[in-house]
C-alpha cells in the first residue's frame, strides 16, 4: 500500500512565518504611530493661520466707542488695536476635546475664531495688550499666537508658534513659519 503525502507545513515553517510578522510589525508600528501624530499636528498650522487672519482683519479695522460726536467736533475711530491675550479654557489632552467658544475668551471671538471642530491642542493668544494706536515697525504688545498638546498623554507638551509685528505701513505681519518645539514630543 502507498500512503499519501499529506500537505501541511511543519512546525519550524510556523515558527518562521511568525518570527517574519513580528519582525515586521516591529518596523512598521512604530512608523504607523509618527504617521499618526504627524497627521493629529497638521491642526496647528490652519488654526494658527485662522488666528492670524482674524487679527489682520481686527487690526485694520476701525473701531469706534459709544456715543456720538457733538456736532463741529473733530472725531476719528480708534486703528491699530489688538484684542487682549487670552488662552482656552481646556487642557490639550490626547484626545479631541469639542469647544464651546461662547464660553471661551472674547478675544477669540473678536478674531472670528471658533471652529467648528474638535481640537487636539489648545490655542493662546500671548503678549496682546488690548489696546488700539500701534505704530508701524512694532513688535511691542503685538501678537504671539500659541498651539499646546499632549498627543501621547505623557506629560511632554509640544508647542508651536507664530508671531506677529507691524511692517512700515502699520499692517500686521506673521513670521516667515512656524516655530516647533518637540512636535512629536
Amino acid at each position: 500500500m502507498v500512503r499519501a503525502k499529506r500537505g501541511g507545513f511543519t512546525l519550524i515553517e510556523l515558527m518562521i512565518v511568525v518570527a517574519i510578522i513580528g519582525v515586521l510589525a516591529s518596523i512598521a508600528i512604530p512608523a504607523f504611530v509618527d504617521y499618526v501624530k504627524r497627521s493629529k499636528t497638521s491642526e496647528t498650522g490652519a488654526m494658527l493661520k485662522g488666528l492670524y487672519t482674524g487679527a489682520a482683519s481686527y487690526y485694520g479695522g476701525e473701531r469706534w466707542g459709544m456715543g456720538v460726536v457733538p456736532a463741529g467736533s473733530a472725531a476719528s475711530a480708534a486703528t491699530a488695536c489688538v484684542v487682549a491675550a487670552a488662552a482656552t479654557s481646556y487642557m490639550a489632552t490626547n484626545a479631541k476635546i469639542r469647544v464651546n467658544w461662547n464660553v471661551e475668551a472674547p478675544s477669540f471671538r473678536d478674531l472670528s475664531f471658533a471652529p467648528p471642530d474638535p481640537l487636539y491642542y489648545s490655542y493662546h493668544i500671548v503678549g496682546a495688550d488690548g489696546m488700539c494706536g500701534h505704530a508701524p515697525n512694532s513688535i511691542v504688545g503685538i501678537y504671539t499666537f500659541q498651539a499646546h498638546g499632549d498627543l501621547d498623554g505623557d506629560g511632554t507638551p509640544s508647542t508651536f508658534e507664530i508671531q506677529c509685528g507691524t511692517n512700515a505701513n502699520n499692517e500686521l505681519y506673521r513670521s516667515a513659519g512656524i516655530y516647533v518645539e518637540d512636535e512629536l514630543e
